[in-house]
């Protein structure tokens, strides 16, 4: 969380959470940060699907002489050995290499926030003799971040409209929920009312569904009013400089009535509470959210005209980059096999 005395701007917002440099920048400042960074282009299929640290490059030449060989490497890349060309071998591969990396923590720390959880990775190939519902391979979710790869979630606007006020601003409000403090990432810091990773097999709104209970107890005929209202998207380069978060947030909003209170029903959240145009964006402006979910709710005020161009100066940009060009192939059609689970 950012110190009391901090007051960002809603750009700065969105550059700390959109903040790896674009490789075609023309900008001198950014390719100067885009230099030292050194990642090597994780390729299937013959094209980029994530990209790993430099650092981490020899741990996966160690594995390929101390276990299996694995991975084909070179100066700029790193792919699957050839005989590696379908789901199950991708997929039985990766696991067997993180799980000898989970033992050492000291060298994998992402490791330890272990998920028993799937991620899908996509390339443009689809064909079904190789891979599983059109992903290449499947890795879990914990070690997302260490393989840069593209990654998808769901993020739920809960609102209610007070009847208070004379515009949007006045008018609306937004049910902000504080994450629990034993989270392993942002613990305590304000979220959407609801958000999670889309679990492979899981399409977007079975995990609009799932999630909504899970977080918030809304039950389904609640949940099912949601409305599709568009993605965001950025590139995250952690602290350390050696993993990225590369994501895409399916948005969505969903008007509650007013006497309608989202509780905990899990360990994810610790609270809700329903606040004000003004009170969000005052938290935003501190550093209270976590950058991504501080995203989100710009992306809910320019969508409901509470930043608009005469009141936000940096209005275009943020709009813009909010939208962040993703390069790595995502699904043509939303696996749906693990719904029943």
């Amino acid at each position: 969380m950012a110190s009391s005395t901090t007051q960002l701007s809603l750009l700065d917002v969105v550059n700390i959470c959109d903040n790896y440099p674009l490789s075609n920048s023309k900008d001198p400042a950014k390719q100067a940060r885009l230099a030292p960074l050194t990642f090597h282009d994780f390729m299937v299929d013959g094209i980029p699907v994530g990209r790993i640290h430099c650092t981490i490059v020899p741990h996966m030449a160690a594995y390929n002489e101390s276990a299996a060989p694995t991975f084909h490497i070179t100066d700029t890349a790193v792919a699957f050995m050839p005989w590696m060309n379908d789901y199950n071998s991708r997929s039985d591969a990766i696991a067997q290499v993180l799980e000898q990396w989970r033992k050492d923590e000291a060298t994998f720390p992402a490791l330890k926030g272990w998920r028993n959880e799937l991620y899908g990775i996509y390339t443009h190939i689809t064909d079904p003799t190789t891979t599983k519902q059109g992903a290449a391979l499947a890795i879990e979710r914990a070690a997302w971040g260490l393989f840069g790869f593209h990654a998808y979630a769901i993020y739920i606007n809960g609102y209610v409209y007070s009847g208070q006020g004379s515009s949007p601003r006045e008018d609306l409000q937004l049910w902000i929920s504080r994450r629990s403090l034993t989270k392993p990432i942002y613990p305590g810091l304000l979220d959407n009312m609801v958000a999670g990773g889309i679990e492979f097999g899981h399409s977007p709104w079975h995990t609009v569904i799932k999630e909504s209970m899970e977080e918030a107890s809304l039950p389904k005929e609640v949940a099912q009013r949601a409305k599709s209202v568009g993605t965001i998207s950025y590139t995250t380069l952690f602290k350390n400089g050696k993993e990225t978060q590369t994501e895409t947030q399916l948005m969505y909003d969903l008007e509650l009535p007013l006497g309608l209170t989202p509780m905990p029903c899990d360990s994810e959240v610790e609270d809700f509470r329903l606040w004000t145009m003004d009170k969000v964006l005052t938290a935003i402006r501190a550093g209270e959210f976590k950058p991504n979910c501080a995203c989100a709710c710009l992306h809910f005020m320019i969508r409901h005209g509470v930043l608009t161009p005469e009141n936000e100066p940096d209005y275009f940009e943020i709009d813009q980059r909010l939208h962040r060009r993703i390069e790595y192939p995502g699904p043509k059609k939303w696996p749906t096999f693990n719904e029943g689970h």
